[in-house]
């Protein structure tokens, strides 16, 4: 592989290409680039503007932007124009470039980009150059990309759809450029670093890199704040960081709440745009085969349909294949059984282990799609039960992806740590996959769990050394989950794991020194890595005392920090990530309340009220699992309600709630202060009418009001609120409704009531 090297001959690893560790040069002046971004020791900042291709100078272009071909091509094109133009204030001319003769194109190569000195008509491709291009990709997997130029063009493109904006990417990563995260509304404009410079020239460069793993994947998984308007950042970021698949359910756990169809237009148009593969389907057989619609094929009790049934089987496979059909732009399709921890008895007895019954469904399903469907693959599950592989009998069909799941695994070390015997048994399980199945062998991971309520956890060195046993075990692809409500809490792990998806290889320390200094600045970069040393633990092995007294650490680092930080971007962070280390705490102060306790329900009103302030600024998810917490009152985990809820307030641009979650009134007695909160979900700047109504009796005053919420801050007016002598004892509600200026219904919120 041809590869650029730093001063000594050296390829360069670590942040310097956002997440996939390129080497590279940035052609700006040092003092165009603020220190946040500055360039590492060792890289080259001032390249030798006789040998460079000119981009802009005096306020002008000097070169043209030109595309060819199919995939991403036109819109990678678009992108390096933008950029350039954030960098410089200078707008490149951009044209379809003449297509290449008959013959002269390698055959990886779908699509290009160049940049070309001058603005003049002129639009071919050397076709010196595109001999070069074929020589650098000659065997090269999918997804491989090539930066080659000089003083006269530069040609960006590569194998396969996205090749040709990952090389875009790429190249802006040498100009500066780094991409942290996705453009959520809570990062405020932050969520990217774009050097500024008056003067811009591309020195030489002859760059070719492949990906360490064919299958780079983001989950949506449980979807609670996954909207049409968050995916379009989400993608965005997926390509900037070389990922290449994303992953939507079909219809979460079968509730109606997290569903493909409700995200797909927007999905095909982004995801199509940048060349990303879309994925679904997801737990649960079920959603495709409900038994309260076919309770014929149930016999044997649930939650698996009686699949040695083959008119069962038959009619399940017909309504995957009907979906898939009506859905051309689905690549892989996810036949995961349904999230239990066991299946039922019948189907035991029958096939002798859950594998191999998983296997009989996963097998004529593949089957049926390579006749009818063939640009579809099937995707199947090791987890929980099935975590082992199935008997010879019943051998996983080596076109299938597998996807190895260690759910109860623990973080505290890699898969393969012999000081961490409690993984013993999936590094044993993946071997045995590995050893016995031909195909595609992927990792689902939990490197931010649902369970940890968000609280931060970055086990990175964990991370690191998990890829290093699964690459040389033979994996090939990886995928973890997110979520937007929380991704600035999980920033940096989910930076890590793109980077070494694609660059299996990476120091993983040395990127991480990297990612610190071009975040936060040289001067935080130190004491943020305390920050994240202090939050490495998995919480699940640590009791609550030992991780609260780390938190307390953290947060006195994080304040530290916010007095050193380089930029308004890095302050900006790091007064999120205190959000978030609040959050926790009050957290971890439920678990250290005694049962029963005053000082308990003092701990979950400070718990509810934090985590409901923060649900909008990046840190801190509400889910099924803090309703637990915050409420001390168990729900099933498939409740519809919850979900909704959650799921209805991250899509709307505004939300509300009330202060405190409970009030307890004396009929006749003295009034009750409850607070009323308006929030800013998509940091537009809103203007929120509330309504207040209670049961009969019960008296809110005033009964309504207008509240103004902008980004950060939430806006709030205090309700005194009375019971009558002849009010109803017991528990109530009160609702509060909430609308915008326009009328626009928002959700509502409930604040619970004993009247005594």
């Amino acid at each position: 592989m041809a590869e650029d090297r730093a001063a000594g001959g050296v390829r360069r690893r670590g942040f310097l290409a956002g997440a996939a560790g390129l080497a590279g040069a940035t052609v700006l002046a040092p003092a165009a680039v603020p220190p946040a971004a500055a360039a590492a020791p060792g890289e080259v900042t001032a390249p030798d503007t006789a040998a460079s291709l000119p981009v802009v100078s005096g306020g002008r272009a000097r070169a043209t932007v030109l595309w060819w071909g199919e995939g991403s091509a036109r819109f990678a094109a678009t992108e390096l124009r933008d950029y350039i133009r954030r960098i410089t204030g200078v707008r490149l001319p951009v044209r379809a470039a003449t297509p290449p003769a008959a013959g002269s194109l390698p055959g990886a190569i779908t699509g290009l980009v160049a940049l070309r000195a001058g603005t003049g008509p002129s639009t071919a491709i050397p076709a010196a150059r595109l001999t070069e291009a074929g020589r650098e990709l000659a065997g090269a997997p999918e997804d491989s990309f090539t930066l080659l130029g000089d003083h006269r063009d530069a040609l960006l493109t590569g194998a396969g759809d996205r090749a040709a904006l990952y090389a875009v990417y790429a190249l802006l990563e040498r100009l500066g450029v780094r991409f942290f995260a996705p453009a959520f509304p809570a990062y405020e404009g932050h969520s990217e670093h774009i050097p500024t410079a008056g003067t811009l020239a591309l020195p030489a460069v002859r760059l070719t890199d492949r990906p360490g793993w064919e299958l780079r994947r983001q989950y949506a998984e449980e979807g609670y704040s996954h909207t049409a308007e968050s995916l379009p950042p989400l993608l965005d970021w997926m390509a900037k960081n070389r990922l290449n698949t994303y992953v939507h359910p079909a219809n979460y756990l079968g509730l109606g709440v997290t569903t493909y169809d409700s995200v797909r237009t927007v999905l095909r148009r982004e995801a199509t745009r940048r060349g990303i593969r879309i994925e679904t389907g997801g737990h649960g057989y079920d959603s495709f085969l409900p038994p309260e619609k076919y309770p014929q094929y149930y016999t044997s009790g649930g939650p698996l349909f009686d699949i040695y049934n083959p008119e069962a089987l038959d009619a399940y496979i017909a309504q995957v294949v009907a979906f898939l059909r009506d859905r051309p732009e689905i690549t892989v399709f996810d036949c995961w059984p349904p999230d239990v921890g066991r299946f039922q008895q019948e189907i035991l007895d029958r096939y002798g282990k859950p594998a191999n019954a998983e296997s009989v469904v996963v097998n004529k399903l593949a089957r049926t799609l390579r006749a009818e469907l063939p640009g579809v693959r099937v995707e199947r599950i090791a987890y929980n039960s099935t975590i082992e592989p199935p008997d010879p009998d019943y051998a996983s069909d080596p076109a299938v992806i597998v996807d190895f799941a260690p759910y109860s695994r623990t973080y505290d070390g890699p898969l393969d740590d012999p000081a961490v015997p409690a993984n013993a048994g999936f590094a044993k399980a993946l071997t045995a996959w590995r050893t016995g199945f031909r195909g595609s062998l992927a990792m689902y991971e939990y490197y931010r769990r649902y369970r940890w309520r968000s609280q931060p956890v970055h086990p990175l060195a964990t991370i690191a050394g998990d890829v290093r046993f699964e690459s040389q075990l033979g994996v090939n692809g990886i995928g973890m989950y997110s979520e937007p409500a929380d991704w600035i809490t999980y920033e940096h792990v989910q930076s890590l794991f793109a980077a070494l998806a694609w660059d299996n290889g990476l120091d993983a320390a040395g990127y991480t020194d990297g990612y610190l200094r071009a975040r936060f600045g040289p001067r935080a970069a130190g004491t943020l890595r305390e920050y994240y040393d202090l939050t490495r633990t998995d919480p699940d092995t640590v009791g609550a005392a030992a991780l609260l007294d780390r938190y307390d650490r953290a947060g006195a680092v994080l304040r530290r920090a916010a007095g050193e930080a380089g930029s308004a971007a890095a302050r900006t962070v790091i007064s999120r990530l205190g959000l978030g280390i609040d959050v926790a705490r009050a957290d971890l102060r439920i678990g250290l309340a005694p049962d029963g306790s005053a000082e308990l329900d003092a701990a979950r009103e400070a718990y509810r009220t934090l985590l409901l302030r923060n649900r909008f600024n990046g840190v801190v998810l509400p889910n099924v699992q803090t309703w637990l917490r915050r409420y001390g009152t168990d729900i099933p985990y498939d409740d519809a309600e919850v979900r909704q809820e959650v799921v209805d307030n991250y899509a709307s641009p505004a939300a509300g709630f009330g202060v405190p979650g409970l009030l307890t009134l004396e009929r006749g007695g003295a009034a009750v202060t409850l607070t009323v909160v308006a929030q800013d979900v998509d940091f537009t700047g809103h203007t929120v009418r509330w309504t207040a109504s209670g049961p009969d009796g019960v008296r809110p005053v005033p009964a309504s009001g207008s509240l103004r919420a902008d980004g950060t801050r939430s806006a709030s007016e205090r309700v005194a609120v009375r019971a009558t002598a002849d009010a109803a004892t017991g528990r109530q509600r009160i609702t509060l409704e909430f609308r915008l200026a326009d009328g626009t219904r928002l959700t509502p919120a409930h604040v619970d009531l004993t009247v005594e």
